[in-house]
C-alpha cells in the first residue's frame, strides 16, 4: 500500500517515513552537515536525487544504500526500515480491518 499524501493512519497519527525524517534522524546523530553528506551519499548510490525521494521503492532503495555505508548510518538506515515497516503493517492490518467491517 503507497499512500499518496502524507496523512497519518487513522488512530495511529503515525505518518509514512519519509526523506525528511530520514534527514532529520542523521543530522540528529552526526550534525547538520554530516547528516547531509550522509544522506546525499545514499542517494547518489541508489541513483536518486535529493529532495525528490518519494515514498515507496524509492525510500526503499535509499535505505538500502544508507545501510549499506555501515556504523551508525547503518542504525538510522534500521530505525527507518522499522518506521517504515511498522507504517505498512499497520496500514494493511487496517485496510484488513475497514474490508471486514464493510462486509
Amino acid at each position: 500500500m503507497q499512500p499518496s499524501t502524507r496523512t497519518p493512519l487513522p488512530g495511529y497519527s503515525l505518518h509514512p517515513p519519509g526523506e525528511a525524517d530520514a534527514r532529520a534522524a542523521l543530522q540528529r546523530v552526526f550534525g547538520a552537515e554530516r547528516g547531509a553528506e550522509r544522506w546525499s551519499e545514499a542517494c547518489r548510490a541508489a541513483g536518486l536525487e535529493v529532495g525528490r525521494v518519494e515514498y515507496g521503492p524509492p525510500f526503499e532503495r535509499a535505505i538500502a544504500a544508507l545501510s549499506a555505508q555501515g556504523g551508525s548510518t547503518a542504525v538510522v538506515a534500521r530505525s527507518m526500515e522499522i518506521r517504515l515497516r511498522t507504517y505498512t503493517r499497520l496500514a494493511a492490518s487496517g485496510a484488513a480491518t475497514a474490508a471486514g467491517a464493510s462486509r
